[in-house]
């Protein structure tokens, strides 16, 4: 069953208006995708079985090269096996693992029995991954040698029955996944046909938790097809694409089931290096790289860049993390022919923004832009006080409404009602657009803070740091009393107090004053796509704490070492 598209009478590309209700609305195009095409798990079998010689994934940790065939044959037998151990539609398969070719396999099986696919990262601190089983309560957990252990603990301490799979050695007590394949074929297997894409859920997604305790996300059957669309639209159609990330990021989930729609290959590894990366884009013929800012700029800094060629290569996915002028100014002069695609999306909507390979020219003069609006996807920015619609160029809290939208919080009703204003999706992040179309980011409302009775949001601040040039990174967190820079240096760097404070009072006077301690730090906290957990920082460094001495020279800092942070005397 073919899917065809139907353009809406809107104009491509992003405009603003203003509607009947006053609300300013920014708005991408729209496009119509037809509700009857049987969910995910009917659209992947029936695109299977074309080009069925097709190398469709190439596992290059356990060298595993496998065509859309054989990815289907696989699939097809595991999803029989799993049936007969009583998995059914909207049954929840737990995934805990790397990146490899087996977890494709049992994306693929779950899909077509219309079980539900939850991907968490197997770098989950246990009590994290502990509140996530318990709401989920998995029929089967698929894990690495290393997180079974974990899950089996968790399952255990919370007496949740559920089948463990382990796609290493075999383990006592464990099922070993080599062995869940019947010899047999089944040629008159068909998938579950999923009545509404829109309404049921395919997917449950953990949050990065930067900011608070993950949450569970719900995504519908049409919204990771239409995240899929968004994709090949973003990277201009890519053959061969490589990522370096766990499939518990949304981004990873959507290059899965954007290979087995559209026929590209991936290339799966699950650590980066520096050389390794530009040697498999070399050996490959990689046209599409998904690194991020923070692998990006390590890529462009190494020697390896000039030891391989790599003329391949025609784009890179950036902006997990803030990505400065300074950041792409570098990148593009190291490789000034690849394209550096900055993305913005968020677990609860996809894919909302982008610089894409076609308005690629245009965002060279808007280094700070996030880019346009993708189709099906409408924005309005509120007063962050008043929650009144504000014009271009105006600083306000970002909503989202579109096609990307979550279908709510799994078991957190109160939650969802919270995030969800009219129909519109709060991010949280503060935002503005210009007059033709750009968005810009400016912050996390949850960063902002309160500092000698006024607003302050540490962006600018933050990308003036990370622009000295032995700042590998830094987070600016604070409180009505204090203003802590948390600094990651560069490898060898030499940079201390004293020259930080130099450079920023060159470059930034106006927060002289007003800094209290700078902590110098080997790793800032980070989630597994990179995102730094500020909320670790805060309970780290901001916990007020009294000392009575009668002399000022015996306070020495608590939260770390004298030599690593240094605070302002307290007259």
């Amino acid at each position: 069953m073919s899917v065809n598209f139907q353009s809406s009478s809107i104009k491509s590309g992003t405009s603003a208006k203003a509607s009947s209700l006053g609300t300013a609305d920014v708005s991408g195009s729209r496009i119509i995708i037809p509700t009857t095409y049987g969910g995910l798990g009917i659209r992947f079998f029936e695109q299977l079985s074309t080009d069925a010689d097709k190398i469709l994934q190439v596992d290059t940790i356990n060298n595993i090269t496998e065509t859309r065939g054989s990815v289907k044959t696989r699939a097809v037998r595991l999803a029989i096996e799993m049936t007969e151990r009583g998995v059914a539609k909207n049954d929840i398969i737990l995934i805990s693992s790397k990146t490899h070719a087996h977890q494709t396999i049992v994306l693929v099986a779950a899909l077509f029995l219309g079980a539900i696919v939850c991907p968490i990262s197997p770098e989950s601190p246990s009590k994290e991954c502990r509140e996530l089983v318990k709401k989920l309560k998995p029929k089967m957990a698929f894990c690495d040698g290393r997180t079974v252990s974990q899950i089996d603990k968790v399952l255990t301490t919370l007496e949740i029955t559920c089948e463990i799979v382990c796609f290493g050695n075999e383990m006592l007590g464990v099922t070993q996944f080599c062995k869940l394949f019947p010899l047999k074929e089944e040629p008159d297997f068909q998938p579950i046909f999923i009545d509404n894409p829109h309404k049921e859920v395919a997917f449950i997604v953990p949050t990065q938790g930067t900011c608070a305790d993950p949450k569970l996300v719900c995504l519908s059957h049409h919204n990771i097809y239409f995240q899929c669309l968004h994709f090949m639209e973003i990277c201009g159609d890519p053959t061969k694409v490589v990522s370096f990330f766990p499939l518990s990021w949304l981004t990873q989930t959507i290059l899965a089931c954007s290979s087995l729609e559209f026929g590209m290959t991936t290339i799966m590894a699950t650590s980066f290096n520096e050389r390794s990366a530009c040697k498999m884009i070399h050996d490959f013929r990689i046209d599409c790289a998904i690194l991020g800012t923070e692998l990006a700029l390590r890529l462009c800094g190494n020697v390896a860049v000039n030891d391989f060629n790599l003329d391949c290569l025609k784009c890179v996915l950036v902006g997990i993390v803030s990505t400065t002028k300074e950041d792409f100014a570098f990148m593009r002069q190291v490789l000034p022919k690849v394209k550096f695609l900055q993305i913005y999306s968020l677990t609860e909507t996809g894919f909302i923004t982008a610089v894409s390979s076609l308005n690629y020219v245009e965002a060279l003069e808007k280094s700070n832009s996030v880019g346009k609006l993708l189709k099906n996807c409408k924005v309005k920015i509120l007063d962050a006080e008043t929650k009144q619609p504000v014009g271009a160029d105006n600083v306000g809290e970002l909503y989202y409404y579109g096609d990307g939208l979550m279908l709510g919080y799994f078991k957190d009703t109160a939650a969802t009602i919270a995030q969800i204003d009219k129909r519109y999706f709060r991010t949280g992040d503060l935002a503005c657009y210009d007059a033709d179309g750009w968005l810009y980011l400016e912050g996390r409302i949850d960063d902002v803070f309160a500092l000698e009775g006024q607003p302050f949001i540490p962006t600018k601040l933050e990308h003036c740091i990370v622009a000295h040039p032995q700042i590998h990174d830094a987070a600016v967190i604070g409180n009505q009393t204090e203003l802590v820079l948390c600094v990651q240096k560069k490898p060898e760097s030499k940079v201390n107090y004293d020259n930080l404070m130099m450079y920023l009072f060159r470059k930034m006077p106006e927060f002289n004053n007003l800094i209290s301690k700078i902590v110098f730090m080997d790793e800032l906290p980070r989630t597994s796509v990179g995102n730094i957990k500020k909320r670790l920082l805060r309970d780290q460094f901001l916990q007020v704490k009294l000392e009575y001495t009668t002399s000022l020279a015996s306070i020495t800092p608590t939260s770390c070492s004298a030599d690593d942070a240094i605070s302002k005397p307290v007259v």
